[in-house]
């Protein structure tokens, strides 16, 4: 009986600190879970935002492009006008 006291109180020890560590660890998953789904939340916003960004980008291109043609034009206009004087 002598030594199985002892080894029964190590063990409680062993199995108090094993839940210890087990709620710690369930925690820490708790808490990993709940960045995750934030972390999840902004990479959305931040796909949205580049997807819109991507598509305004186009449109100045665009944009830049008739103007090109238009000063093109304008200036083959000016030219005839000035090459028949």
């Amino acid at each position: 009986m002598q030594k199985i006291r002892p080894a029964l109180e190590r063990l409680n020890a062993a199995l108090d600190r094993l839940e210890d560590h087990q709620k710690k660890t369930t925690a820490d998953a708790v808490a990993g879970v709940s960045q995750l789904g934030a972390l999840d939340e902004q990479c959305a916003h931040l796909r949205a935002e580049v997807s819109r960004l991507k598509k305004k980008k186009a449109d100045l291109e665009a944009s830049q492009t008739r103007a090109g043609a238009q000063i093109d034009k304008a200036m083959r206009q000016i030219d005839d006008v000035l090459g028949d004087a």
